[in-house]
């Protein structure tokens, strides 16, 4: 039970973070745990099955949480995601489950090339859990050297 409410407590950290209206849940076979800390911390969550289906009930200001598993993984699953990400640039988490160890998943390669953050990893209730997030606003970071400092002032580049 206490894996539980840290795994709720670190998922309801992130998304206090971020600015929405409502909450899109997007899973074929959705986590309870999951699902019901995040409806008593935020209220009503709207439960969409398929991920085709996202176009009929959402907003650019919705918070879109995505669960998957990793026998789910395919090209098809891939291309959706690439458009969610698009469409919402700054309200997109996934979680990915998968096995029983902390090896990682199928989704890990690609999710990373799409600019996406593993935000942490997790057991709950005998699986394993990353939560991924994409936000466009710190999606790259700023490189040190990027600064009015140096631009700027031509005489400290050989510092």
């Amino acid at each position: 039970m206490e894996t539980e409410s840290l795994f709720a407590n670190k998922l309801k950290l992130i998304i206090d973070n971020l600015k929405f209206s409502k909450i899109i849940y997007i899973s074929e076979k959705y986590n309870e745990h999951i699902f019901y800390s995040l409806s008593n911390n935020f209220g009503s969550i709207r439960i969409i099955k398929h991920i085709h289906h996202i176009k009929d009930f959402v907003s650019k200001e919705d918070l879109i949480i995505l669960e998957i598993n990793e026998l789910q993984f395919n090209q098809e699953i891939l291309l959706e995601i690439a458009k969610l990400r698009t469409y919402h640039p700054t309200n997109l988490i996934i979680l990915v489950g998968y096995g029983n160890n902390l090896e990682p998943n199928q989704f890990h390669g690609e999710l990373m090339s799409y600019g996406f953050k593993n935000l942490f990893s997790q057991k709950l209730q005998n699986i394993f859990y990353d939560l991924y997030e994409y936000n466009i606003i710190d999606y790259k970071t700023k490189p040190e050297w990027l600064n009015s400092d140096y631009w700027a002032n031509p005489e400290l580049w050989k510092k």
